[in-house]
Parts: C-alpha cells; structure tokens; sequence
C-alpha cells in the first residue's frame, strides 16, 4: 500500500497573492487537499469515516516557508500519515521546486465521534496492512500559546458565510487563515515575511457566528486571536518572521 502520496502542481492564480507568490492561505489549501486525497486513496478518508459514525478533526498546524513558489510554476508535493499514538497522529508535507524544499509542513489530526464529542482511537482507521513512512519533517514542537487575548490589539472582525463550511458544517480550517489575513492590508502583509505560521484549533464555529480578531505583537513576529462572541478562543495563530 503506498504510504505516501506525490503529485506535481501548478500553482494557479487563485491560489497566488498579489506579488504572484503562492500565498499563506495557498499553502495550507494545497496541502489540505492533497491529505484528502491521500486519506481517501487510503480507506480513511472523510468518506470512510463517516459510514462508521467518525469524523477527522485537525487540531494543529504548523508550515516552515523557506520559499514561496512563483504563480505557474511547477512544485512537487509529498504527503504521508505518521504512526499514529492513541488519540491523536501527525501527518507531514514537503513542497519542493527544481529540487529546492520550498516548504514543509505537519499537522496534528485526532478522530471523534461528532454525535458525543468522545476521541476515538486513532489505529482502528489505519489499514492494516499500511508501511509508515518514518520520514519527519517540520520536527520542531507545536507552539504554546495562550489564549487569553483580553488585552490585545482588534485589527478585524469576521462573519462565518455558508461558503466557509466544510462536509462537517464547522468552519473550515483554512479558512481561518484565509479569513484573518485578509483583515490585513496588501501594504502590512507586505511588512510581514513569514518563515513559519502555526495555527492551534480551539473550538469550533458555525454559520453566521461572528468573530473577532486580536493581535499580540513580540519580537520574532505575532500572535493572533480568532475570538468568539461567547468569549471562547476559536483560533489561535503563530507566524514567526524572518
């Protein structure tokens, strides 16, 4: 069974921001639906999942942006599971452009049973028969950071759209960062390089629900706040600059 899942892409204009580069939210996109694909390829896709009353859940990401690729030219993406623990399993990317690593990335994926809200082991929707792959890339930890952003700075403020759902009905993950980086303006976005982004997902948000964002500058970039009208931490984000 094939562990691991490569596919050549062409970064398309709607994916590109306006300094024809693939942008942050790009990235997360490409990589989403390549794991997709992957999982399905699987028996352990979404699909799969829900005949047995499961759903996936990312809990966390993390993308290391060493390049951003050009609008139309050509990457290699690569996507593989990791072993999986108990409750919850990584899953790793590269994106590499005439042999240069552009990016790479990992996320943190749990299992649940959406009618109790309960983890589900994680191994019982592995194949039996499947290899892992015991590459590991993006190997620094997961971030901390705090979700208390009482006293931070609000920079923007979003409304959840019908077109924002996933097969879940929730908010879906990347348009988290879709939605907060549009909040910026082209100049400010220009004034931040990223070298990594991590986003943490804390709690889930639905149709019409209204969110508020909130930024905490420090010295090696920020942290940013996706918050709730019931006061909750939907979201939080890490970007880390150059």
């Amino acid at each position: 069974m094939n562990n691991k899942m490569e596919k050549e892409y062409r970064i398309p204009v709607s994916q590109s921001d306006n300094r024809a580069q693939l942008s942050l939210p790009g990235f997360f996109t490409v990589f989403m639906d390549l794991a997709s694909e992957h999982g399905s390829d699987l028996g352990m896709g979404m699909d799969d999942l829900a005949k047995k009353g499961l759903i996936w859940l990312a809990t966390k990401t993390k993308i290391c942006i060493h390049q951003k690729p050009k609008m139309f030219s050509t990457v290699l993406v690569s996507t593989w599971p990791g072993e999986p623990l108990r409750a919850r399993c990584n899953r790793y990317y590269t994106m590499v452009h005439n042999g240069i690593l552009m990016a790479e990335a990992k996320n943190e994926w749990a299992m649940i049973e959406p009618a109790t809200g309960r983890l589900h082991r994680i191994s019982d929707a592995y194949p039996q028969d499947l290899i892992h792959c015991q590459d590991i890339v993006c190997d620094t930890p997961f971030f901390k950071v705090s979700d208390d952003f009482s006293n931070a700075q609000t920079f923007g403020e979003y409304v959840v759209s019908s077109g924002d759902l996933d097969t879940s009905n929730h908010m879906n993950n990347v348009q988290y960062v879709r939605a907060v980086m549009g909040a910026f303006s082209s100049e400010t976005l220009a004034s931040m390089p990223v070298k990594e982004i991590e986003v943490a997902y804390r709690h889930q948000c639905y149709e019409k629900e209204h969110l508020t964002f909130k930024i905490r500058e420090n010295e090696t970039g920020c942290d940013i706040g996706v918050i709730k009208d019931d006061g909750n931490t939907a979201a939080t984000i890490r970007m880390i600059y150059k």
